[in-house]
C-alpha cells in the first residue's frame, strides 16, 4: 500500500484495505448473525398483524423467505406507533450487540494495516474485540442514558404546570428557571449530536488505542467537535469513493455469478439447472425439485444455492468491510489533526512481562508525544 500521507488522499486506499478475505468473512458472519437474530423473526412478528403471511411461509423456499422480510417490515411500518418503534429498538439492539464485536475486529485488522502495514490473524482480532465486547456495548448505552438524564431534568422543570388548580400560576416558576432548561437542552443536544456523528469512531478508537469505551466516547466526541469540517470532508470523500468501488464489486460479482451459472447450465442441461435456480430464488420447493429430478438433484440444489448465496453475500458485505475500514482510516486522520499522533502509532499488546520489569510494562505501548513514533509503529 505504501506510506500514508496523512490527508484525505489516504482514503483512496480504502478499496485495497477493505477487499480482504478476513474482513469480508468477519463482515459476512456479522451480517448473517444480524439476519438470524433480527431479520428471520420479523415475518413471525408481522404474523400478529397480517394473517396472509401464514400461507406464504409454508410455500416459500429458503431464498424466497428472505424476500418476505421487507414485506414484513412494511406490515410493521403500517401498524406504526409502539409496534414499529419496538421492532426498531429490537433491531438496533441486535445490530449494536453483534457489530460491536465484528466491527471492532475489522477495525483492529485495519488499524494494524494502516499503522504498521502488517497483518494479524483473524483469531487475534476477534480475541481483541471479544475482550472489549462488554465495554463496547456500554458506549451507546452511556450516550443514551446521558441524553435521557438531561432531557428528564428539563422535563422536571415543566412539572409545576401540571399542579391541579394552580398550574397556570405555577408555570411562572417554570418560566423563571427556563434558562436552566435551555442549558440542559444544550447539553442533551451536544450528547445527541456527538453520539450520532462520534459513534462511528468508537470502535476504531478502541481498535487503535486498546482503550475502554469511555475513552473512545471522549475521543469520538472530541475529534468530531474539534475538526467538524475535516470530519465531513473525510466522510464525503469516503462515501463517494465507496459508492464507486461498491458498484464495481457488486457488478463484478454479478457478472461472475452469471458467467459461472451460464457455463454450468450449458454442461448440466437447461432443464435441471433452471430447476435449481428456481429453488435458489424461492420459486420452487424441495418437493418440486425432488419430484422432477430426484433426491440427488435436490441435494445438488441445496449445495449450489449455498455456494451462490455465500458468493453473493461476500460480494454484498464488501460495503460493510469498506465502511468499517474507512471509519478506521478517518479516525487515524482526525487523530493526527487533533492529537498530532502519527499514522504509524497503534496500540500493541505485549507478551507477559518477565520478572523484574517495572509495573505496568505488561500489555502496554507508550503513546508517542506530538509528532513522535510509538512502540507500535
Amino acid at each position: 500500500m505504501g506510506k500514508f500521507r496523512g490527508d484525505f488522499r489516504d482514503l483512496f486506499a480504502g478499496f485495497v484495505i477493505a477487499i480482504d478475505v478476513r474482513k469480508l468473512i468477519l463482515a459476512l458472519t456479522g451480517a448473517i448473525l444480524i439476519g438470524l437474530f433480527a431479520g428471520l423473526p420479523t415475518p413471525w412478528w408481522a404474523l400478529r398483524y397480517d394473517a396472509g403471511f401464514s400461507a406464504e411461509l409454508g410455500e416459500r423456499g429458503p431464498a424466497g423467505y428472505l424476500v418476505m422480510i421487507p414485506d414484513a417490515v412494511c406490515v410493521l411500518w403500517r401498524e406504526g406507533g409502539w409496534v414499529f418503534a419496538g421492532w426498531c429498538a429490537f433491531l438496533l439492539a441486535v445490530v449494536t450487540t453483534v457489530w460491536s464485536l465484528f466491527g471492532t475486529a475489522i477495525s483492529r485488522i485495519a488499524a494494524v494495516e494502516i499503522a504498521r502495514e502488517d497483518r494479524i490473524r483473524t483469531q487475534e482480532a476477534l480475541g481483541f474485540a471479544l475482550s472489549r465486547w462488554a465495554s463496547n456495548l456500554s458506549s451507546p448505552i452511556a450516550c443514551i442514558l446521558g441524553f435521557l438524564f438531561f432531557t428528564s431534568l428539563v422535563a422536571l422543570l415543566g412539572l409545576p404546570g401540571r399542579i391541579p388548580g394552580i398550574g397556570g400560576w405555577a408555570s411562572i416558576l417554570t418560566a423563571l428557571v427556563f434558562p436552566f432548561g435551555l442549558l440542559g437542552g444544550f447539553i442533551a443536544t451536544l450528547i445527541a449530536l456527538g453520539a450520532v456523528f462520534g459513534y462511528p469512531l468508537f470502535y476504531p478508537a478502541v481498535a487503535a488505542e486498546g482503550t475502554d469505551a469511555f475513552d473512545a466516547i471522549s475521543r469520538g466526541f472530541s475529534y468530531v467537535y474539534s475538526r467538524p469540517w475535516h470530519a465531513l470532508w473525510y466522510l464525503f470523500t469516503a462515501v463517494v469513493h465507496g459508492v464507486i468501488s461498491t458498484a464495481f464489486i457488486w457488478a463484478f460479482g454479478a457478472v461472475m455469478l452469471a458467467v459461472t451459472c451460464a457455463a454450468v447450465r450449458l454442461g448440466m442441461g437447461a432443464g435441471k439447472f433452471d430447476l435449481i435456480l428456481e429453488f435458489t430464488t424461492g420459486r420452487a420447493t424441495w418437493d418440486t425439485v425432488v419430484a422432477d429430478g430426484g433426491t440427488g438433484l435436490g441435494i445438488a440444489a441445496i449445495l449450489i444455492t449455498t455456494w451462490i448465496l455465500l458468493t453473493a453475500g461476500l460480494t454484498l458485505v464488501y460495503a460493510l468491510s469498506y465502511m468499517q475500514s474507512q471509519l478506521t482510516m478517518i479516525y487515524f486522520l482526525l487523530r493526527l489533526r487533533v492529537d498530532e499522533l502519527p499514522m504509524s502509532y497503534v496500540w500493541e499488546e505485549k507478551e507477559a512481562a518477565p520478572a523484574g520489569d517495572p509495573p505496568g510494562a505488561e500489555g502496554e505501548a507508550a503513546a508517542p508525544g506530538p509528532g513522535g513514533n510509538g512502540d507500535g509503529a
